[in-house]
């Protein structure tokens, strides 16, 4: 279902951006089939009304479908698929529509439509990828980064990271927390992130409160991003969430299970415990 994430890594400006490149991309196809129409002597009733249904249609069946989600738009293929999906469901309302109104357009329209439709939105979503890729790869937007504390977590961490490789992030490898003495141990790892430019650094929850102190503040310092990973691992629920209240961490869990059901026999002891009293 459709639903906009509290924390997002782009601005909901993106959002609206990429929703006006589909109203965009869609006019652009009914003035191509309008044209490729006239031009073979065909009529066309009134076009302003149909296009706003269109594209109205469209909008809603995109953002129902998750297709200007951010997973979606980092993979030709999958900007593929959500637009064949939402092609079949809005052909399908456009159908019902003119069904039930008195517009009439030639079926060799429809079909340069959908078709115009189809390859210009997915051609200017393949464009914005590709030059997201260009952007996000240059020097000075690499994300190149470093995980100190090598746990089950910051491996599950790295592995969704490392959907993000053609976007620019670059892993350096996991640094232990561990050393003969703190002050070595904080030089050795600033002494490393100064000779590989790195802009940020995940430290898993587990990691010495002190080392992390003097760590932020180098980072601070430094213009360097940080994160901190917490191990929900020991929470016995199957999807856990985190939240922040005043700078406070607090991770909650849902407990999917059924609840038990009351049986009959035991329905009839409470009756009876009742009568009883």
């Amino acid at each position: 279902m459709f639903h906009i994430p509290k924390y997002t890594q782009y601005s909901k400006t993106f959002f609206l951006a990429i929703m006006l490149l589909d109203a965009f991309c869609l006019y652009f196809a009914f003035d191509l089939s309008s044209r490729k129409a006239l031009s073979h002597g065909g009529e066309l009733s009134s076009q302003a009304s149909f296009y706003v249904i269109w594209a109205l249609l469209w909008t809603i069946i995109s953002l129902f479908s998750n297709q200007y989600s951010t997973t979606t738009l980092k993979k030709v293929s999958r900007i593929i698929k959500s637009t064949v999906k939402v092609i079949l469901i809005h052909a399908l309302f456009i159908f019902v529509y003119l069904l039930t109104t008195p517009q009439y357009f030639e079926i060799n329209y429809l079909i340069d439509v959908y078709l115009f439709s189809m390859l210009i939105t997915i051609g200017a979503k393949f464009l914005l990828l590709l030059s997201y890729r260009l952007i996000s790869n240059q020097r000075k937007n690499k994300v190149n980064f470093i995980i100190i504390g090598d746990t089950p977590t910051t491996q599950e961490l790295l592995r969704s990271l490392d959907l993000n490789k053609k976007f620019g992030y670059r892993f350096y490898g996991f640094l232990t927390e561990k050393g003969a003495n703190l002050d070595l141990r904080v030089k050795e790892i600033t002494r490393f992130c100064k000779s590989n430019d790195i802009n940020y650094i995940y430290f898993d929850s587990s990691v010495d409160t002190k080392l992390v102190e003097r760590l932020t503040r180098y980072a601070n310092n430094h213009y360097i991003r940080f994160s901190i990973v917490h191990n929900p691992i020991t929470i016995p629920y199957k999807e856990v969430e985190t939240s922040v209240f005043n700078n406070i961490p607090v991770v909650s869990g849902r407990n999917f299970e059924n609840p038990p059901k009351i049986s009959f026999p035991t329905m009839k002891k409470l009756l009876n415990s009742f009568k009883a009293q």
